[in-house]
């Protein structure tokens, strides 16, 4: 049963209620990010202009957060430019160099990312979550500083 204030007259709208109620766990998912990945209840700003920036920062973070876990998943054969920068494909591929083939698409791109978070992608494993997703992209984004970095000291 499933317990609504929408007036079920058809079943089309049956239909609609069951489809509105199942994307809530996705919104579940992506409050976790946001509380367990990106720490939003941890923020500690002396302003509530500060402290909404910095949750609207993680909102969006939290929400590619989950996009790549979902894109994984439903759409590993799109390219990974859908949703990786330059910056982050140049500097996977430097990391795939050393260990396997650099990523073609975007469900290896992610396993890739995913395995910098911990994910081993042994055969029964199942495919990486938002934890392991979360930990794999902070990481990424420390090597892209790095990389960044390097690029500007070898331009001087």
């Amino acid at each position: 049963f499933l317990l609504t204030t929408i007036a079920v007259t058809s079943n089309q709208i049956a239909e609609d209620c069951i489809r509105w109620y199942r994307l809530r766990w996705r919104i579940e998912d992506w409050h976790r990010v946001l509380k367990s990945g990106c720490g939003a209840e941890k923020l500690a700003y002396r302003t509530a202009e500060r402290l909404k920036r910095g949750i609207a920062i993680n909102m969006v973070i939290g929400w590619r957060i989950v996009l790549m876990t979902l894109l994984g998943r439903e759409c590993p054969e799109l390219p990974a430019e859908v949703l990786f920068s330059d910056i982050e494909i140049d500097v996977l591929n430097i990391y795939a160099e050393k260990n396997t083939a650099p990523p073609a698409q975007l469900g290896e791109t992610i396993r890739l990312v995913a395995s910098l978070g911990g994910y081993l992608g042994r055969k029964n494993d199942p495919p990486p979550g938002h934890q392991i997703m979360w930990r794999g992209y902070a990481i990424l984004q420390i090597l892209c500083e790095g990389y960044l970095l390097g690029r500007s000291v070898d331009a001087c």
